[in-house]
């Protein structure tokens, strides 16, 4: 069996909402409630955490309703919030899920689980469809090979004792870090293998982000 955590203890400061955009509504439904039923939906996780702002813990129970998930406080910062979520995960292996990412696929879930019996750290991502250039100051100072590059998505999945390891180690670095990918290689010196995603897959930061979902969804 499987544990899902599920981070939703942002904001909406870069939608320029008052308000977490977890609680937006997609077709009449909470952002939320769309990565929590995916996992529900599934047989295999028997367990769900939701890492929430501490000031929504009654916001985030009344929308889930009689669902069967655990809330735990998130802190100041991602890492801090997944660090807290993963000390409440009792299964060996552990799926991190940002709740801003809400059209979670089965086929997802299932290419993730049938890869475990290959590598132990896993992430989505799909190929970079732009070409990609560094700037500085504002001018263009160099290309990045685009068959190279991923744009990497969520669920990520690991070991539940070697990502909490990992947070361990590097809970004290000067710059939170903003995937738990990039915690798990830096505390741990460890590979994690990429599994091909799907470009539907879509993280929320803007408006016309939640427009494309309605179409989607």
């Amino acid at each position: 069996m499987y544990s899902a955590l599920i981070v939703a203890a942002g904001g909406g400061t870069r939608m320029h909402l008052s308000y977490n955009k977890i609680f937006c509504e997609i077709r009449g439904k909470a952002m939320l409630l769309y990565s929590v039923d995916a996992f529900r939906a599934d047989p295999e996780f028997d367990e769900i955490v939701i890492v929430h702002a501490p000031n929504e813990a009654t916001e985030v129970k009344k929308l889930l309703g009689d669902r069967d998930v655990r809330l735990v406080p998130g802190g100041a910062s991602r890492q801090e919030s997944v660090r807290n979520g993963l000390e409440a995960i009792n299964n060996p292996i552990v799926f991190i899920h940002d709740a801003a990412r809400p059209n979670l696929r089965q086929a997802d879930l299932d290419k993730l689980k049938a890869h475990l019996t290959d590598a132990p750290a896993l992430v989505l991502g799909v190929k970079s469809k732009d070409t990609l250039k560094t700037v500085e100051n504002g001018v263009i100072s160099g290309s990045v090979d685009r068959e190279k590059t991923y744009s990497i998505q969520t669920p990520q999945v690991f070991p539940t004792e070697r990502i909490r390891l990992a947070h361990a180690l590097c809970a004290g670095a000067p710059i939170p870090y903003t995937d738990d990918t990039t915690v798990y290689t830096a505390g741990l010196g460890e590979p994690v293998t990429l599994v091909e995603g799907d470009y539907g897959n879509i993280k929320v930061t803007t408006m016309s982000d939640l427009v494309l979902l309605e179409d989607i969804l």
